[in-house]
């Protein structure tokens, strides 16, 4: 194969040290060769390059970035010989279409290489993360390894899929996770045990705390899912009119007074006449379902108070700030049948899904990225770092 030039973001193992550089690329004989069309920026690698992490710094300097869709450009010459499934196609045969990769055609990336048990992926001890171990899309080309192919994680995007929404796919599919999870009581069997339903819950309330893309595609799948009331809880105007502009009458908008994250007793009562607006605009029933796609500790406090009384709600929390919610009253928690769902990656069926209800029409993700498209002539500190409600995305090799 081609020895390729590939421009890149590179961190470099240190809060804050991200450096533009020119990597070579030798892909081999089992490799696939893509050129990156566009990659969002995820929450994790703003995270990273603030804070570091555990296991990504080690194997530094990384090319970040897992929300990409890219375009084959090679295959090595044995990669039709990748048959033999790993991690999510343990035990399984890849066929020869699947091992087929053309030139030109679009991908995208299930950015976990892991291990799978009764369907269900085994979050510890990965094989390999793209973006942690693997270098991701923050490039303009990358290489595609042997452990990708064999586990199923080079998914396929049909032609009637923009770009934009083939690089939501992933976040998309973590969402959908998370929901996936909630186990909804719909009953009991002859011993008493509870009878679930995973999912939102089919014609009640849900609530989704937050207003930056996240937050939209939970509205979005809450809809699909069958929620008879969406309730977007933001902290502006102007946030509220992006929510409105994007998902338009599908959804209410609430446009809650901003609170600090501590728990004083100003804070509290400041939350006490959201949690009141609230109970009135649901006739005091409030939420099957609530979502918080926001990592503060006031938007976590305030998610706790929002389910409904009967105990059957889920809140899918995309945070997973509970440490530092001061104040909470996890009574509501302990004593009804309410639970706070996290995510933590999604599986490659859930991508799957997303794909699907994408080339059917059946969801959309259009309008939300960032009108401000960046390119690796940016500063890697201003990408990393913006904050303007919609993700951001790099295009590594321009705009067509």
């Amino acid at each position: 194969m081609t020895t390729y030039r590939s421009r890149s973001f590179v961190y470099q193992g240190k809060p804050g040290h991200v450096t533009t550089e020119t990597l070579t690329l030798r892909p081999g004989p089992r490799d696939l060769l893509a050129k990156v069309v566009m990659c969002a920026r995820c929450g994790t690698d703003k995270t990273i390059y603030r804070s570091g992490h555990s296991n990504v710094d080690p194997y530094a300097p990384v090319v970040l970035g897992h929300e990409l869709v890219a375009t084959v450009v090679e295959a090595g010459e044995e990669v039709h010989t990748l048959a033999a499934g790993i991690g999510y196609r343990e035990g399984q045969t890849l066929a020869p279409a699947e091992l087929a990769f053309r030139p030109g055609e679009r991908v995208t990336f299930q950015s976990r290489i892991a291990r799978y048990r009764d369907g269900l992926m085994l979050v510890p001890a990965p094989i390999a993360n793209l973006s942690f171990q693997i270098n991701g899309g923050y490039a303009q080309y990358m290489i595609v390894p042997e452990t990708m192919i064999r586990s199923g994680s080079v998914l396929r995007v049909a032609d009637t899929i923009s770009d934009e929404e083939a690089c939501l796919v992933e976040p998309t599919a973590c969402a959908l996770e998370s929901i996936f999870a909630t186990p909804h009581p719909v009953g009991v069997d002859a011993e008493g045990r509870h009878l679930m339903r995973a999912g939102i819950r089919p014609g009640g309330n849900a609530c989704i705390i937050g207003s930056g893309t996240v937050s939209m595609i939970y509205a979005r799948l809450a809809l699909l899912e069958g929620a008879a009331k969406v309730v977007v809880v933001v902290r502006s105007a102007d946030k509220g009119r992006l929510v409105r502009e994007t998902l338009g009458d599908t959804v209410t908008v609430y446009e809650a007074p901003r609170t600090p994250d501590d728990a004083s007793a100003a804070t509290r009562t400041a939350e006490d006449r959201i949690v009141a607006d609230l109970s009135r605009l649901t006739d005091a029933y409030l939420f099957d379902d609530v979502v918080s796609a926001n990592a503060s500790a006031a938007a976590q406090r305030l998610m706790l108070r929002l389910y409904t009384a009967e105990g059957y709600a889920v809140g899918a929390c995309f945070g997973g700030t509970h440490a530092l919610v001061d104040g909470a009253n996890i009574d509501i928690n302990h004593y009804r049948a309410a639970k706070t769902i996290g995510t933590s990656g999604c599986s490659t069926d859930g991508m799957k899904t997303v794909l699907a209800w994408l080339a059917s029409g059946r969801l959309s993700l259009k309008g939300m990225i960032s009108s401000r498209h960046y390119s690796l002539d940016d500063d890697p500190h201003e990408f990393f770092t913006v904050e303007n409600g919609l993700k951001p995305a790099l295009f590594p090799n321009g705009e067509d």
